[in-house]
């Protein structure tokens, strides 16, 4: 037994070793990229946005050449070979690309246009022969990003009119070779577009994220930061909306500097997040994890992540020491993370002109399935508490995990479901611990949630003992005070911040001090069972 044992601990060194082994900088991408005079250090070239489509990846930046091919600012990489998009000269910054409607469109700021063709600054399209104007009446400002949604064009930057269309500043939409307004937003800019439980939502400048509630009307995003999102990306496995830039909090009292995630139901603090700035588009999900880039070479407690860093789900990681500049752009294509932006060496002084690729094996662990279980009765609002009425409780149940092959709820033994958000009618009062077991490609995950189900107000309640909680908000322990004829089978239940019980304690006295070592910071719900009935709820603030 012990041998096995011994020999399974090896087998499982070597596949991390190997793991570890695997996660490697790659810097071949042909000929070099480079600009028309002087040489790097001292005059590098730079990629600022990346763009993939099917078995082609598009760039864009500050360079002119690849080898002796001139490229001037764009490029299309296809086939092992670098192409020229038709372009003889350009300046200044193009900010976003994107295919629609068989056709390359490139947005970017006043200087932006292709081959001295003023008449197209801001937004142009390339048809593969030629470079055009999707307009009569070109944007009369810069145009930050584009995405498809529903088979429309959605435009955002700093302009108020397209084509003659106006009613709204920062956005507009373009379907059927027609441009549309889509209403007003008051913001200095809007800087980048998501779609997120099928809802366009549009990072601004300075004022957060916004969501498009209607033709034509927009509102706040419920809780985001109060500052600049410059980028958003979702992970499509546990449906997280990830969101970076330039701000301190989320939910106003959440500490997550510059990147935060959002559950459909909460924001969450990514280890209080990075010093420094994530960039406009460098932000991705690559092998279940987020990858991050910008303006940051400071540590993420203590680990020097240098430009660039990955997110697992509860830690940050180096990418081997990183870049040596600043990281601008992310994209996946060909299952490699290909990575863009200002610098001249990767790693452990790999020598890479403004782009390089990052190659993670595919994890022997299911580590990229993260299920999360609430419980609701309007979709966003998650309770813990819900309240028989007529001798009914309705209450419904979420699963993050939308792709998953299968899903198998438990509803604390009083039966099951087999679909992804289920429904459960409860009809008597107490404690219950719903669990739900998610398969999704070999990889099985439960997730847990404890409710509690109340009397309603047309039942005669039983008698509310007297109870106190102190100090709350508390940093340390707290003290329970409860005033009782008789402390015979008392019990206090504390549900943590993740829906499980933190503590089970039984109480046999009017003060009774509980120890709050090891506890996360957060809002704790405590639970007072008489007989096993539950009779009073509590909250408390552990900072």
């Amino acid at each position: 037994m012990k041998k096995t044992l011994v020999f399974a601990g090896i087998i499982t060194l070597l596949l991390l070793n190997l793991n570890l082994r695997g996660q490697t900088w790659h810097t071949y991408f042909g000929d070099t990229l480079r600009f028309s005079g002087g040489t790097c250090p001292d005059h590098c070239p730079y990629v600022d946005v990346l763009y993939v489509d099917h078995d082609t990846l598009f760039m864009s930046g500050a360079f002119t050449y690849a080898g002796d091919l001139e490229l001037w600012a764009i490029a299309k990489w296809h086939d092992y070979q670098w192409y020229n998009l038709g372009i003889t000269y350009t300046n200044d910054y193009m900010q976003c690309l994107i295919k629609y409607e068989d056709k390359l469109w490139v947005g970017g700021t006043l200087g932006w246009y292709p081959n001295w063709n003023s008449d197209l600054s801001f937004l142009s399209c390339w048809d593969g022969n030629s470079w055009t104007g999707p307009y009569t009446t070109k944007p009369n400002g810069s145009v930050f990003d584009l995405i498809e949604h529903n088979d429309t064009l959605f435009a955002c930057g700093n302009f108020y009119e397209i084509d003659g269309v106006g009613g709204g500043a920062t956005v507009k939409a373009y379907y059927d070779g027609t441009w549309i307004a889509i209403g007003h937003v008051e913001v200095a800019h809007g800087m980048t577009y998501e779609v997120y439980n099928d809802e366009l939502l549009l990072g601004t400048r300075y004022t957060g994220i916004y969501k498009r509630t209607g033709m034509t009307s927009w509102s706040a995003f419920p809780e985001g930061p109060t500052g600049i999102v410059n980028n958003m990306t979702v992970d499509t496995i546990n449906n997280l909306l990830y969101i970076g830039g330039s701000f301190y909090y989320v939910n106003d009292t959440i500490y997550s500097r510059c990147v935060a995630m959002f559950d459909s139901f909460k924001w969450h603090s990514l280890d209080k997040g990075v010093c420094g700035d994530v960039w406009y588009k460098a932000m991705a999900m690559y092998r279940g994890d987020l990858y991050i880039g910008g303006i940051f070479d400071t540590t993420v407690n203590g680990l020097q992540v240098n430009h660039i860093a990955r997110w697992d789900g509860y830690n940050w990681h180096s990418l081997s020491n990183g870049t040596n500049g600043w990281v601008y752009a992310l994209t996946v294509f060909k299952d490699t993370l290909i990575v863009g932006g200002n610098f001249y060496e990767v790693g452990n002084s790999k020598r890479a002109l403004a782009i390089a690729k990052w190659h993670m094996p595919v994890p022997h662990n299911c580590d990229y399935l993260r299920p999360i279980v609430y419980a609701y009765e309007e979709f966003g609002t998650a309770k813990d508490t819900f309240y028989l009425d007529g001798g009914e409780a309705e209450v419904k149940f979420y699963n993050n995990n939308a792709y998953a092959d299968t899903w198998e709820w438990d509803f604390s033994g009083l039966g099951t479901a087999s679909v992804k958000d289920p429904i459960y009618t409860f009809t008597e009062q107490g404690e219950y611990n719903i669990q739900v077991t998610v398969t999704q490609d070999g990889c099985i995950k439960t997730a847990s949630r404890t409710i509690y189900i109340q009397l309603g107000s047309e039942i005669q309640k039983p008698e509310t003992p007297e109870m106190q909680l102190y100090p709350n908000p508390t940093n340390n322990n707290f003290t329970v005070k409860l005033y009782l004829a008789s402390y015979k089978n008392v019990e206090f239940k504390i549900v943590g911040t993740n829906g499980e019980i933190k503590e089970q304690i039984k109480i046999t006295g009017e003060t009774t001090v509980i120890s709050t070592k090891g506890w996360s910071h957060g809002v704790y719900v405590c639970n007072l069972f008489i007989e096993g009935k539950l009779v009073k709820v509590e909250k408390l603030v552990f900072e």
